[in-house]
C-alpha cells in the first residue's frame, strides 16, 4: 500500500514533515522548498497552484519530484463517485502521488478515488494514495465529534492510506486516532494555526503538515529542521 511506501521513506529520510506550499510566488515557493527539502518527506499543494504559478500540473509535479519523493494533492474531492473518478484519473495522470478527499458524499465516492489510485499504480508502476479528511483546523468547523468518528470509521472500513485531522485540536485528534488506530494521521494546523508538533504527535499525529511557519520564516530550512525534530522526538521515542 501507499502508506507502507510513505512510512518506509519517512524512516529513510528521518522526517515526517510535509510542507504545505501555499505560496502564490513560484520563485519563492521553490526556493523555500529547496532550502527545506533535507527535513521534508513530502510537499502538499492545492490543485489551483499550478494555474496560479502559470505552469502545467505535470510540469510542477515533475520538478518537485526532483527534490522530494512525494507530491500530495489537497483536492478535497467531495463529489459523487463518477465525478470523483474522472477528477482523480486526471490528477493521478499528472503524477500526483496521493489525493485528499472528503467522506461526506459517502463510501462509494471515496472508493472511486481508491479505484483510480489502483489504476494509476498499474499504469505508472508505483503506489498511489488516498487520504480521507476527518476534520478541519478552522475555527467553527462543522465536523462534530460524531461526524469525525464516522469519517474515521469509514477510513478504517475502506482501509485508506491516511486520515487528515487537525493538529491544533488535540482532544479531537486523539479521539479520531482512537476510532481508527491503524490508519496513520496527517495533521495540518501545526505552527501558525496554533498547533504544537510535539503535542499533536502525542495525540496521534504521524505526519505533520506545516505551511506558513516555514514559508514565512526568515530561515525556512532552520524552521523545517526544528519542526522535524519536534515530531521525531515523540515518534522515535
Amino acid at each position: 500500500m501507499f502508506r507502507d511506501r510513505l512510512e518506509k521513506e519517512a524512516h529513510l529520510r528521518n522526517s515526517r514533515l510535509i510542507l504545505a506550499l501555499d505560496e502564490p510566488d513560484f520563485k519563492k515557493a521553490f526556493d523555500v522548498l529547496k532550502k527545506s527539502a533535507k527535513y521534508l518527506l513530502a510537499v502538499k499543494v492545492h490543485p489551483e497552484m499550478p494555474l496560479i504559478w502559470g505552469k502545467k500540473p505535470a510540469q510542477v509535479v515533475a520538478k518537485f519530484h526532483q527534490i522530494l519523493p512525494f507530491v500530495i494533492l489537497d483536492a478535497k474531492l467531495a463529489d459523487i463517485g463518477s465525478s470523483n473518478a474522472f477528477k482523480s484519473e486526471y490528477h493521478f495522470q499528472q503524477g500526483y502521488d496521493a489525493i485528499i478527499c472528503h467522506g461526506f458524499p459517502g463510501k462509494e465516492s471515496v472508493a472511486a478515488v481508491q479505484a483510480e489510485a489502483a489504476k494509476a499504480q498499474t499504469a505508472q508502476g508505483s503506489e498511489r494514495g488516498v487520504f480521507l479528511l476527518a476534520a478541519m483546523t478552522s475555527p467553527g468547523h462543522l465536523f462534530s465529534e460524531s461526524t469525525a468518528q464516522k469519517m474515521a470509521q469509514m477510513a478504517q472500513e475502506l482501509n485508506v492510506d491516511g486520515i487528515v485531522a487537525p493538529g491544533n485540536q488535540y482532544d479531537l485528534l486523539a479521539k479520531i486516532h482512537s476510532f481508527a488506530p491503524q490508519i496513520p494521521i496527517l495533521s495540518p494546523g501545526i505552527g501558525t494555526q496554533g498547533g504544537d508538533a510535539k503535542l499533536a504527535a502525542q495525540s496521534g499525529t504521524k505526519y505533520a503538515i506545516v505551511g506558513r511557519s516555514i514559508l514565512q520564516a526568515e530561515k525556512p530550512g532552520l524552521e523545517a529542521r526544528r519542526t522535524c525534530n519536534q515530531v521525531n522526538e515523540v515518534l522515535s521515542a
